[in-house]
């Protein structure tokens, strides 16, 4: 009796265990790493004054305010902003953790006349951006948090989560991936 039970928690665990891994093929947007995946930053990365992220778009850092919103991008961030002398150091993260994510938008409207249409019908939706968090450890590195990376503005309906080809095309030959 004992081995029929302990068999029905070994199944059981595998089922669950199988379902936290990403269903969606590596091409395709939606892709999550997975957990025991390393992300291999390349060179050092300063924090600029103020910040506690740095931007990777196209293989390049990029300031915030220089940042294509509409485009994917990444960053990595640490848990304090910085003084201006911070800076990630090349290293070795292990994704311990994933999780999606969408922030929207709201947009300032110009004043609508009740008269010429529905006061409440703006018919304009806002943004979303849909973003995968993976958190990151380092031993010789704590501060570092994570990397997100983001699959860039869009309407609602339309916006995507990044895709792994997405990810490497924002993080260039600054950063890599290795798969388990």
């Amino acid at each position: 009796m004992m081995t029929r039970i302990g068999t029905v928690l070994v199944l059981a665990t595998a089922v669950l265990a199988g379902c936290a891994v990403s269903m969606v093929p590596e091409g395709e947007a939606g892709y999550r790493l997975p957990l025991g995946a390393t992300v291999v930053l390349q060179q050092d990365l300063s924090v600029p004054a103020g910040h506690a992220r740095v931007f990777l778009q196209h293989g390049l850092v990029v300031a915030k305010h220089r940042l294509e919103p509409y485009q994917p991008h990444c960053n990595f961030e640490q848990r304090a902003v910085s003084d201006g002398t911070a800076y990630i150091s090349a290293d070795r993260f292990a994704v311990t953790a994933v999780s999606a994510g969408e922030d929207f938008v709201v947009q300032r409207r110009p004043y609508i006349y009740a008269a010429l249409r529905m006061a409440d019908d703006d018919n304009s939706p806002g943004l979303v951006n849909r973003y995968f968090h993976y958190r990151l450890a380092a031993e010789r590195q704590p501060q570092v948090m994570r990397l997100t990376c983001h699959g860039g503005f869009d309407l609602p309906g339309v916006a995507q989560l990044p895709s792994l080809a997405d990810i490497l095309h924002a993080l260039g030959e600054v950063a890599t991936i290795e798969l388990p």
